[in-house]
């Protein structure tokens, strides 16, 4: 998601809004704000250090119904939570402030991992965004454990308990170039984590790489799968020219064939059509990263199933405003 949406999405939305306000929504049927699947990205990427539990804390804060997350596995096995599949030193760096260096993380053991502070540098893409010093990064057993202790809390005060939405990070994971041997074994140990800790339930497995969601129902076909979309600048622009269908249909029959419970697509896949025909399909509809009040908003008349944004209180405060207003 990351090089795409930071490099196009401010001139996506500046086009997007010449054009969506004047489209009609007429034959669709809003969302249903009771049950609309509210996502924090990489915990709350937008608030606190992305893919580290004070940002999953701050997520759960802001109420909230799922965590999406992504995880990389490394040299020795392990699924860490993070979500290039290189180190990043624009976001880690050594206790003692020293820079780090970009590293393949399938070349690096947990504990090399663990070594770094993942929490000291605030991103420069964030203004909002609070430091947290010392902060490491979780593997997902830690991240379950972690997430049971939060919900021990909540406990008693009516609220659901939390989802999950992980997504599983191949190097050049847009491609077909990825080891089939690390896609079953990272695919493998995460079904196993998410049995573990009792979640299947609760849990989306996610991926830009989408033979992966096939081995996701061969290994539990409980666990819902999520197809990821991200379009091509040249089809971003066609489509916020109102010249996309094709693009937008052909995801939703790679949907189908793959057939899995949701398609996850950039933002500006999303229209009418596109929403009309998901429904037909049955195929649930929750795109990625809405951080534009006015772009929430216009997903909602649309009727998608979720929104996953880098900032949950705006989409809490978002749909706690149109709550109130609906009930006047």
């Amino acid at each position: 998601m990351k090089i795409f949406y930071e490099r196009f999405s401010i001139f996506a939305i500046l086009i997007a809004f010449l054009t969506v306000n004047q489209c009609s929504t007429t034959g669709v049927q809003p969302s249903n704000l009771d049950t609309l699947d509210l996502q924090g990205h990489r915990g709350a990427r937008g608030l606190k250090p992305e893919n580290t539990w004070p940002a999953f804390r701050a997520a759960i804060d802001y109420r909230m119904t799922t965590l999406e997350l992504d995880t990389v596995l490394t040299k020795d096995g392990a699924i860490i939570v993070h979500h290039d599949s290189d180190t990043n030193p624009t976001i880690c760096q050594m206790p003692d402030g020293a820079p780090i260096e970009k590293r393949n993380i399938y070349d690096m053991t947990l504990s090399e991992l663990k070594e770094l502070d993942c929490g000291a540098k605030k991103n420069p893409n964030f203004p909002d965004q609070t430091p947290v010093p010392g902060t490491k990064l979780i593997t997902i057993e830690e991240f379950f454990k972690l997430v049971a202790e939060a919900e021990k809390q909540r406990k008693g005060r009516g609220t659901p308990p939390l989802n999950f939405n992980i997504e599983t990070k191949f190097p050049n994971d847009h491609q077909s170039s990825v080891s089939d041997e690390r896609v079953q074994e990272h695919v493998t140990k995460l079904v196993k984590a998410v049995e573990k800790a009792k979640v299947v339930d609760r849990t989306t497995i996610q991926s830009f790489y989408l033979p992966a969601l096939g081995v996701v129902k061969l290994k539990n076909e409980k666990i819902k799968t999520s197809a990821l979309y991200v379009p091509t600048y040249f089809q971003g622009f066609m489509m916020v020219m109102g010249m996309g269908s094709s693009y937008r249909k052909a995801i939703l029959d790679s949907a189908t064939e793959l057939r899995a419970d949701i398609v996850s697509p950039y933002f500006l896949y999303v229209n009418k059509d596109f929403m009309q025909e998901a429904k037909f399909r049955k195929i649930s509809v929750i795109p990625w990263t809405v951080n534009d009040e006015k772009e929430m908003k216009r997903l909602i008349s649309l009727g998608v199933d979720g929104i996953i944004t880098d900032y949950p209180n705006k989409l809490r405060d978002l749909t706690t405003d149109l709550k109130e207003k609906q009930s006047k």
